[in-house]
């Protein structure tokens, strides 16, 4: 099967290719772990139409992104793996950042070369490489640092201040939308993340912003 095959499959679940690295201690001669996930547009449509999602159980996103993963490694003769399942927990976002695809913002969020603050990782696909088109070897990655020469408007757009140069109070955060379910932060997205210049500004649709911010509200 080709890569554009792969693809189009990823998009009509609303997923993309956000990293693909060639070397690491769980690849062999050959393969390559791909990373997918969603960007800011696109996933919620098939999520919230979704078993997982309608049937109201636990960690929906999780056992949707679970199922996804597994279908398509059973499919491309591969092996999925998740950054949810451990411990011990694969650390994808080291991997995304070593490959040069993501830099660590001061918000503690990771900023992609193409989608900025706007993507979440689902699942990974330890594939042959056979089955990647060229192209996904020579995706662009990110040339320098965006944040340092930034004026960081995410640092002062909190509410409540919860992002400091001290690391980030998420009680102050929770408890805020908690409190709060009809402020901005609850219905259109945490108002720091949405502060950042780079890459796509409007975030997700506003029912995806609710959903990830209720799901938070309820952690404890």
């Amino acid at each position: 099967m080709t890569n554009a095959t792969l693809e189009e499959q990823l998009q009509n679940h609303g997923l993309k290719l956000l990293s693909v690295i060639q070397q690491g201690s769980m690849l062999t001669s050959g393969q390559s772990l791909v990373l997918i996930g969603n960007s800011s547009k696109g996933m919620w449509p098939a999520f919230s139409q979704s078993e997982e999602y309608k049937l109201g159980k636990s960690n929906p996103l999780d056992r949707w992104s679970k199922r996804l993963g597994q279908q398509l490694a059973n499919q491309y003769g591969g092996r999925a793996i998740y950054p949810f399942t451990g411990p011990p927990y694969q650390p994808f976002l080291s991997w995304a950042q070593h490959n040069g695809d993501s830099f660590q913002s001061p918000l503690g969020l990771h900023i992609h070369h193409q989608y900025g603050l706007w993507h979440g990782y689902r699942f990974g696909l330890i594939l042959d490489q056979h089955h990647l088109r060229k192209s996904n070897f020579d995706q662009p990655k990110v040339t320098h640092h965006p944040c340092p020469t930034c004026i960081q408007p995410c640092m002062q757009a909190c509410p409540v201040n919860a992002f400091t140069s001290n690391g980030y109070d998420v009680v102050a955060c929770r408890t805020y939308v908690q409190q709060n379910p009809q402020t901005s932060c609850a219905q259109n997205g945490c108002a720091a993340r949405l502060a950042c210049p780079v890459g796509p500004t409007a975030g997700y649709i506003p029912e995806q912003h609710q959903y990830h911010m209720a799901v938070f509200a309820r952690q404890v």
